[in-house]
């Protein structure tokens, strides 16, 4: 699925993205040209109960090839474990080989070869499963939403080298084998009662052991930056902060978002300007999508 021709590439392996979403309107155009830019076939987006343009940018992307876009209808188990659930049905994730559930705010930086997905997974023959650590990316001081991308906006982030005894949480790109993996998670794939032995490292190579692939959704040591990192945009400016507080959480329901959520995730310690450095390649895939102008009008409304 390529309106404009992006993961075109038919020696590439078809990697569907899933995700969910609900008022995200300013940020969806630089986040689906992202990972359309890395090389992702598909990407299935969920959305539920949006009071933005959200839904309206995901239908006329949806018109255009870009995305799927499907409205989730909310289980008891929350907006997030739903739309995962009814995901298995899709065609797209039915027809991956390697599948990454990852949010809006997240955003992958590939750091070998081409940075693609392609490479990512070529640079590891045989395996099943790459958890990619999170980097935590601080307000940095600014207020407003803006048009400006998130990676090129927020640059300031906590040090690559973790506190002892710190652990940092992963999503996990994975091989769609359903003879090792039965279904999706938020943060990893959960394992087949009768699973094989499985190769499941981080992105330095180091390989989980017994337990961790059992449940582990947290790493210590091996976090892979080199390679590659999640980079992870949790608060953004202070508006769009006060957003996702109304908004509320998409998997912990009766979570709150407040100050102790705000200092949790405001890491501003050092700068890494690498994705922002390497966004070009995203930012044509975005000016080509904006030549619809139903698209550009919603996108634009959104601000």
């Amino acid at each position: 699925m390529a309106f404009f021709g992006f993961g075109g590439d038919t020696a590439a392996p078809k990697v569907t993205v899933v995700t969910t979403m609900k008022d995200e309107g300013a940020y969806i155009l630089d986040w689906v040209a992202h990972y359309r830019a890395l090389g992702a076939t598909d990407i299935v987006v969920f959305t539920n109960d949006c009071s933005d343009q959200t839904d309206l940018i995901l239908r006329n992307l949806n018109r255009m090839g870009e995305v799927h876009h499907r409205f989730n209808r909310v289980m008891r188990r929350g907006p997030h474990k739903s739309a995962l659930m009814w995901g298995e049905h899709e065609a797209a994730v039915r027809e991956a080989d390697w599948i990454l559930v990852v949010d809006v705010d997240e955003y992958l930086q590939i750091n070998v070869r081409d940075g693609t997905f392609k490479a990512l997974i070529d640079s590891f023959p045989g395996v099943d499963a790459i958890s990619l650590v999170w980097r935590i990316f601080g307000n940095a001081g600014v207020q407003d939403i803006t048009d400006t991308p998130v990676p090129m906006q927020f640059t300031r982030t906590q040090p690559a080298r973790g506190r002892e005894g710190e652990h940092r949480f992963f999503k996990t790109l994975f091989r769609n084998d359903r003879t090792r993996f039965n279904r999706m998670g938020v943060h990893r794939p959960f394992i087949e009662q009768n699973a094989g032995p499985i190769n499941w490292i981080t992105p330095d190579g180091t390989r989980f052991d017994a337990r961790q692939i059992k449940g582990a959704l947290h790493v210590n040591t091996g976090y892979g930056y080199e390679v590659a990192q999640l980079n992870h945009y949790a608060l953004r400016s202070m508006d769009s902060f006060l957003n996702k507080q109304r908004r509320g959480r998409a998997n912990h329901v009766k979570g709150k978002i407040d100050l102790k959520y705000w200092l949790k995730f405001d890491h501003n310690d050092v700068e890494d300007e690498a994705l922002a450095n390497s966004f070009n390649r995203a930012l044509k895939v975005r000016d080509l999508l904006l030549r619809d102008a139903a698209l550009a009008k919603h996108h634009a409304a959104a601000f």
